[in-house]
């Protein structure tokens, strides 16, 4: 007949001492509550719960830590006997799906929503259409929409409505577009972090549908007939030399507001009349972009001469005022033809 073993009580617990040697000295007392748990008092009084049990592989008696009395109550303890044995009988070792546990919990303190923001930014980077321009305000839109929000969280705690609540101001504030990209980019980080593994899915794929879109307006154009007139307007408008410059470089060359205002001395070849454009889209070459190249006119070159005299002739043709060594906003020509009207 099997022997039946007695549960443990509190009063038991809380008056439970080391056993004494017939030296006198306190050694370790062992109180069983039954099915593998067991109360371990120690010589020094501390009283540890343990879990006796058969590892699901080996076969081998082994012992796990479920804590410390009071801080673990009689009744925890036996909650977390029963949770154990719930997976044993499911072949799975209590100690291993802790450490498991322990590991993925790490993980996700590691893997916070700012860590993995700026892991995709420098993947990002390394892939092409992402021009020095660009990253800057992906850079921007990052630290300035993104992870005052959600930088602290892990990104597995990322969920729809804190998202919702994050981006309405934007909506509120009649901002659209700075909505429109600031969901794409968020659900660019959680796309990098699903392929990763490091969330199952994605909560907030979705998420644009909740707001309103901004309206797609065309950008305008000039038509030959008021030309002049705009010549005239650019030539006696209010504006920085340089940013006057730019507008006229960006009309003689026929090129991007991007194109115009991170041009470099580098890539033009003054002897042949060349300036070499490399555009991000596509096939890279040598890291840098597709080449596409620009024959200046006469009136290019000499305005070139002055923009030169301007700017020094260091590394941009149009540098920022604030740091010499990068170049100016791209789009400060569309905002000085704005304010020209």
């Amino acid at each position: 007949m099997a022997r039946t073993t007695k549960p443990l009580t509190n009063t038991e617990i809380e008056k439970a001492k080391p056993k004494i040697d017939k030296d006198g000295k306190p050694i370790k007392n062992t109180l069983t509550d039954g099915q593998g748990l067991f109360l371990l008092v120690t010589p020094n009084d501390s009283k540890l719960w343990r879990f006796n049990y058969y590892k699901p592989n080996s076969k081998k008696r082994t012992e796990m830590s479920l804590g410390t009395f009071p801080n673990v109550s009689l009744q925890d303890a036996r909650i977390k006997r029963a949770e154990c044995r719930e997976l044993l009988a499911k072949g799975i070792d209590p100690q291993d799906h802790r450490e498991q546990q322990q590991r993925a919990q790490q993980t996700e303190l590691l893997n916070t929503y700012e860590a993995v923001a700026w892991a995709w930014f420098e993947y990002r980077k390394s892939k092409r259409n992402f021009s020095e321009g660009y990253q800057k305000d992906v850079e921007s839109l990052i630290r300035r929409n993104l992870l005052p929000h959600f930088g602290h969280l892990p990104i597995s705690q990322i969920t729809a409505p804190m998202a919702l609540k994050a981006f309405k101001q934007y909506q509120d504030e009649g901002k659209l577009e700075k909505l429109k990209r600031t969901i794409q980019k968020h659900n660019e980080i959680m796309t990098y972090a699903l392929h990763r593994e490091l969330i199952p899915f994605n909560p907030t794929a979705n998420i644009s549908k909740e707001f309103d879109s901004p309206t797609v307006e065309h950008f305008k154009t000039i038509k030959p007939e008021d030309l002049g007139e705009f010549i005239y307007t650019l030539n006696n408008a209010q504006i920085h030399l340089q940013t006057r410059y730019l507008i006229l470089w960006q009309l003689l060359t026929m090129t991007r507001p991007n194109e115009a205002a991170t041009a470099k001395y580098e890539d033009i070849d003054e002897r042949s009349r060349i300036w070499t454009v490399y555009i991000q889209k596509g096939i890279k070459q040598d890291g840098r972009g597709r080449e596409h190249k620009i024959t200046l006119s006469r009136q290019a070159m000499a305005l070139l001469r002055e923009i030169k005299k301007l700017s020094g002739g260091k590394v941009y043709l149009f540098p920022s005022v604030k740091n010499p060594q990068t170049h100016v906003n791209t789009q400060t020509a569309n905002g000085a033809i704005k304010r020209m009207g």
